[in-house]
Protein backbone atom coordinates (compact mmCIF):
# COMPACT_ATOMS: atom_id res chain seq x y z
CA UNK A 1 0.00 0.00 0.00
CA UNK A 2 1.04 3.27 -1.00
CA UNK A 3 1.92 5.94 1.65
CA UNK A 4 -0.22 8.45 2.30
CA UNK A 5 2.21 11.21 1.09
CA UNK A 6 2.10 9.93 -2.87
CA UNK A 7 -1.55 8.49 -2.75
CA UNK A 8 -2.86 12.46 -3.10
CA UNK A 9 -1.14 12.64 -6.72
CA UNK A 10 0.37 10.34 -9.57
CA UNK A 11 2.71 12.60 -11.46
CA UNK A 12 2.22 16.95 -12.02
CA UNK A 13 -1.33 17.96 -11.20
CA UNK A 14 -3.42 14.40 -12.12
CA UNK A 15 -5.35 13.82 -9.59
CA UNK A 16 -4.77 10.13 -7.97
CA UNK A 17 -8.62 9.49 -8.17
CA UNK A 18 -8.37 9.53 -12.06
CA UNK A 19 -5.93 6.40 -12.67
CA UNK A 20 -8.73 4.38 -10.99
CA UNK A 21 -12.56 3.51 -12.49
CA UNK A 22 -14.62 6.42 -11.98
CA UNK A 23 -17.17 4.89 -9.78
CA UNK A 24 -14.64 3.05 -7.54
CA UNK A 25 -15.48 4.04 -3.37
CA UNK A 26 -12.25 4.01 -1.43
CA UNK A 27 -12.95 3.45 2.18
CA UNK A 28 -11.06 5.89 4.51
CA UNK A 29 -9.94 4.87 8.25
CA UNK A 30 -9.42 6.95 11.34
CA UNK A 31 -8.00 4.04 13.92
CA UNK A 32 -7.48 4.88 17.78
CA UNK A 33 -4.83 2.93 17.63
CA UNK A 34 -1.52 3.11 15.15
CA UNK A 35 0.40 -0.03 15.80
CA UNK A 36 -2.09 -3.01 16.25
CA UNK A 37 -5.62 -1.83 14.30
CA UNK A 38 -3.46 -0.41 11.44
CA UNK A 39 -1.23 -3.30 10.97
CA UNK A 40 -4.35 -5.54 10.77
CA UNK A 41 -6.03 -3.17 8.22
CA UNK A 42 -2.59 -3.24 6.09
CA UNK A 43 -2.86 -7.11 6.23
CA UNK A 44 -6.83 -7.20 5.54
CA UNK A 45 -5.53 -4.85 2.56
CA UNK A 46 -2.55 -7.44 1.14
CA UNK A 47 -5.38 -10.29 1.80
CA UNK A 48 -7.91 -8.34 -0.18
CA UNK A 49 -4.96 -7.54 -2.94
CA UNK A 50 -7.84 -6.64 -5.65
CA UNK A 51 -8.93 -3.82 -3.42
CA UNK A 52 -5.58 -3.06 -1.92
CA UNK A 53 -5.79 0.69 -2.90
CA UNK A 54 -9.23 1.36 -1.63
CA UNK A 55 -8.30 1.01 1.68
CA UNK A 56 -6.31 4.25 2.75
CA UNK A 57 -5.86 5.27 6.32
CA UNK A 58 -5.99 8.41 7.33
CA UNK A 59 -3.24 9.64 9.76
CA UNK A 60 -2.22 13.46 10.86
CA UNK A 61 0.55 11.10 12.37
CA UNK A 62 2.68 9.14 10.14
CA UNK A 63 6.07 11.45 10.69
CA UNK A 64 5.55 11.23 14.41
CA UNK A 65 4.91 7.63 14.75
CA UNK A 66 7.95 6.71 12.33
CA UNK A 67 10.15 8.85 14.73
CA UNK A 68 12.18 7.54 17.34
CA UNK A 69 10.41 7.97 21.00
CA UNK A 70 13.09 9.23 22.27
CA UNK A 71 14.10 11.90 19.17
CA UNK A 72 9.94 13.22 19.16
CA UNK A 73 9.28 16.67 19.81
CA UNK A 74 6.18 17.76 22.29
CA UNK A 75 3.83 18.54 19.43
CA UNK A 76 4.29 15.04 18.20
CA UNK A 77 4.07 13.48 21.38
CA UNK A 78 0.68 15.68 21.50
CA UNK A 79 0.03 14.40 17.96
CA UNK A 80 0.34 10.75 18.99
CA UNK A 81 -1.78 10.99 22.19
CA UNK A 82 -4.98 12.78 20.23
CA UNK A 83 -7.05 9.05 19.87
CA UNK A 84 -10.22 9.90 21.40
CA UNK A 85 -13.22 9.28 19.41
CA UNK A 86 -14.09 12.99 18.74
CA UNK A 87 -10.61 13.58 17.98
CA UNK A 88 -10.76 10.79 15.50
CA UNK A 89 -13.52 13.02 13.77
CA UNK A 90 -11.77 15.66 13.69
CA UNK A 91 -8.95 13.85 11.58
CA UNK A 92 -11.31 12.92 9.21
CA UNK A 93 -12.38 16.42 8.74
CA UNK A 94 -8.71 17.66 8.81
CA UNK A 95 -7.85 14.99 6.33
CA UNK A 96 -10.83 16.10 3.83
CA UNK A 97 -9.61 19.63 4.14
CA UNK A 98 -6.01 19.17 3.01
CA UNK A 99 -6.64 16.65 0.46
CA UNK A 100 -9.22 18.45 -2.11
CA UNK A 101 -7.64 16.38 -4.89
CA UNK A 102 -9.88 12.82 -3.68
CA UNK A 103 -12.23 15.01 -5.43
CA UNK A 104 -14.83 13.68 -2.35
CA UNK A 105 -17.72 16.20 -3.54
CA UNK A 106 -17.74 14.01 -6.79
CA UNK A 107 -17.65 10.61 -5.29
CA UNK A 108 -20.42 10.66 -2.35
CA UNK A 109 -19.99 6.83 -2.16
CA UNK A 110 -16.81 7.43 -0.46
CA UNK A 111 -16.67 6.04 3.31
CA UNK A 112 -15.04 7.51 6.80
CA UNK A 113 -14.93 5.96 9.13
CA UNK A 114 -13.54 6.15 12.86
CA UNK A 115 -12.44 2.79 14.80
CA UNK A 116 -11.95 2.52 18.20
CA UNK A 117 -12.40 0.61 21.87
CA UNK A 118 -14.67 1.18 24.54
CA UNK A 119 -12.03 1.38 27.21
CA UNK A 120 -12.71 4.29 29.16
CA UNK A 121 -15.01 6.30 26.46
CA UNK A 122 -18.23 5.59 28.75
CA UNK A 123 -17.06 6.39 31.94
CA UNK A 124 -17.87 9.61 33.81
CA UNK A 125 -14.22 10.72 34.40
CA UNK A 126 -13.15 13.76 33.20
CA UNK A 127 -11.35 13.99 30.14
CA UNK A 128 -8.60 16.16 31.73
CA UNK A 129 -8.29 18.95 34.67
CA UNK A 130 -8.82 21.92 32.22
CA UNK A 131 -11.96 20.47 30.19
CA UNK A 132 -15.36 20.59 32.69
CA UNK A 133 -16.33 17.53 30.92
CA UNK A 134 -16.37 13.42 31.04
CA UNK A 135 -15.57 10.78 28.30
CA UNK A 136 -19.07 9.67 28.30
CA UNK A 137 -20.35 13.19 27.18
CA UNK A 138 -17.33 13.67 24.52
CA UNK A 139 -18.50 9.87 23.08
CA UNK A 140 -21.67 11.30 22.87
CA UNK A 141 -20.55 14.25 20.93
CA UNK A 142 -18.53 11.92 18.75
CA UNK A 143 -21.18 9.75 17.76
CA UNK A 144 -23.44 12.76 17.42
CA UNK A 145 -20.66 14.15 14.52
CA UNK A 146 -20.44 10.73 12.93
CA UNK A 147 -24.50 10.59 12.04
CA UNK A 148 -24.11 14.55 11.39
CA UNK A 149 -21.51 14.03 8.78
CA UNK A 150 -22.39 10.72 7.87
CA UNK A 151 -19.15 8.90 9.12
CA UNK A 152 -19.47 5.44 10.35
CA UNK A 153 -17.91 3.76 13.38
CA UNK A 154 -16.51 0.60 14.51
CA UNK A 155 -16.75 0.07 18.07
CA UNK A 156 -14.90 -2.97 20.02
CA UNK A 157 -16.35 -3.30 23.24
CA UNK A 158 -13.88 -3.55 25.03
CA UNK A 159 -10.76 -3.69 23.19
CA UNK A 160 -9.70 -4.47 19.40
CA UNK A 161 -8.17 -7.48 20.70
CA UNK A 162 -11.66 -8.92 20.87
CA UNK A 163 -11.96 -8.59 17.43
CA UNK A 164 -8.24 -10.39 16.26
CA UNK A 165 -9.62 -13.37 18.78
CA UNK A 166 -12.62 -13.83 16.71
CA UNK A 167 -10.81 -15.16 14.12
CA UNK A 168 -9.30 -17.92 16.51
CA UNK A 169 -12.16 -18.75 18.34
CA UNK A 170 -15.61 -18.05 20.18
CA UNK A 171 -15.74 -15.91 22.76
CA UNK A 172 -15.35 -17.73 25.91
CA UNK A 173 -17.62 -16.70 28.90
CA UNK A 174 -14.70 -14.96 30.72
CA UNK A 175 -14.17 -13.04 27.65
CA UNK A 176 -17.48 -11.64 28.12
CA UNK A 177 -16.59 -10.97 31.12
CA UNK A 178 -14.61 -7.81 30.26
CA UNK A 179 -17.03 -6.45 28.66
CA UNK A 180 -18.10 -2.46 30.13
CA UNK A 181 -21.36 -2.11 30.79
CA UNK A 182 -23.57 0.26 33.24
CA UNK A 183 -22.96 -2.27 36.02
CA UNK A 184 -19.33 -3.49 34.77
CA UNK A 185 -16.48 -0.61 34.51
CA UNK A 186 -14.23 -0.36 32.38
CA UNK A 187 -10.74 -2.05 33.65
CA UNK A 188 -6.93 -3.00 31.88
CA UNK A 189 -6.22 -6.51 31.16
CA UNK A 190 -4.04 -8.41 29.33
CA UNK A 191 -6.64 -11.71 29.19
CA UNK A 192 -7.10 -10.73 25.70
CA UNK A 193 -3.38 -10.82 24.69
CA UNK A 194 -2.92 -14.05 27.02
CA UNK A 195 -6.16 -15.89 24.73
CA UNK A 196 -3.93 -14.93 21.71
CA UNK A 197 -0.58 -16.33 22.62
CA UNK A 198 -2.54 -19.52 23.36
CA UNK A 199 -4.30 -19.56 20.15
CA UNK A 200 -1.02 -19.87 18.62
CA UNK A 201 -1.55 -15.89 17.68
CA UNK A 202 0.25 -13.81 19.82
CA UNK A 203 0.26 -10.00 19.55
CA UNK A 204 4.60 -9.24 19.38
CA UNK A 205 5.55 -6.87 22.02
CA UNK A 206 2.31 -6.39 22.95
CA UNK A 207 1.12 -4.73 19.91
CA UNK A 208 2.47 -5.70 16.49
CA UNK A 209 0.54 -8.89 14.79
CA UNK A 210 1.75 -11.25 12.89
CA UNK A 211 -0.07 -11.49 8.92
CA UNK A 212 0.99 -14.98 8.77
CA UNK A 213 -1.83 -15.82 11.54
CA UNK A 214 -5.15 -13.81 9.39
CA UNK A 215 -6.42 -15.44 6.41
CA UNK A 216 -9.84 -14.49 4.11
CA UNK A 217 -11.56 -17.44 5.38
CA UNK A 218 -10.49 -16.55 8.68
CA UNK A 219 -11.75 -12.93 8.12
CA UNK A 220 -14.92 -14.00 7.31
CA UNK A 221 -15.25 -16.97 10.23
CA UNK A 222 -14.53 -13.58 11.86
CA UNK A 223 -17.65 -11.60 10.51
CA UNK A 224 -19.78 -14.26 11.12
CA UNK A 225 -18.30 -14.53 15.08
CA UNK A 226 -19.56 -11.36 15.27
CA UNK A 227 -22.45 -10.84 13.87
CA UNK A 228 -23.89 -13.61 16.21
CA UNK A 229 -22.44 -11.40 18.86
CA UNK A 230 -24.24 -8.22 18.03
CA UNK A 231 -27.61 -9.11 19.07
CA UNK A 232 -28.98 -5.68 18.51
CA UNK A 233 -28.10 -4.57 15.06
CA UNK A 234 -29.71 -1.17 15.56
CA UNK A 235 -27.45 -0.48 18.39
CA UNK A 236 -23.84 0.79 17.04
CA UNK A 237 -22.34 0.98 20.73
CA UNK A 238 -23.69 -2.41 22.08
CA UNK A 239 -23.15 -2.55 26.11
CA UNK A 240 -21.79 -5.54 26.21
CA UNK A 241 -18.94 -8.17 24.78
CA UNK A 242 -19.54 -7.13 20.92
CA UNK A 243 -17.73 -5.36 18.17
CA UNK A 244 -19.06 -3.90 15.27
CA UNK A 245 -15.42 -4.06 13.67
CA UNK A 246 -17.40 -6.72 11.34
CA UNK A 247 -19.39 -4.27 9.68
CA UNK A 248 -16.83 -2.53 8.02
CA UNK A 249 -15.11 -5.61 7.31
CA UNK A 250 -18.34 -6.46 5.63
CA UNK A 251 -18.08 -3.14 3.65
CA UNK A 252 -14.36 -4.21 2.35
CA UNK A 253 -15.89 -7.66 1.24
CA UNK A 254 -18.41 -6.04 -0.63
CA UNK A 255 -15.86 -4.14 -2.78
CA UNK A 256 -14.20 -7.05 -4.12
CA UNK A 257 -14.67 -8.69 -7.79
CA UNK A 258 -17.36 -10.69 -7.94
CA UNK A 259 -15.20 -13.69 -8.59
CA UNK A 260 -13.63 -13.28 -5.18
CA UNK A 261 -16.01 -12.16 -3.21
CA UNK A 262 -18.58 -15.47 -4.19
CA UNK A 263 -18.39 -16.49 -0.71
CA UNK A 264 -21.02 -15.55 1.40
CA UNK A 265 -19.85 -13.98 5.04
CA UNK A 266 -23.21 -13.99 6.17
Amino acid sequence: MLPLQSRIKTTGTVPFRTKRPESAKIIFLSMEGCVTEEEYFRCVSAIFSDIETKIKFISVADEAARTPYKRRTPEQNDMLSRVRPKQLVERIDTFKEQNSDYQFEAYPEDEFWIVTDVDKNWSDEKVSPTENKTFKEEWGEAVAECREKGYSYAVSNPFFEIWLLLHHDQPSEKDKSFAVSDEHPYETTNHFRTRLSELGAPLRDKKHINSSNYSDEKIKIAIRRAEELHKDKEDLCPRYFATTVYLLLKKIVEMLPEETSSKDVT
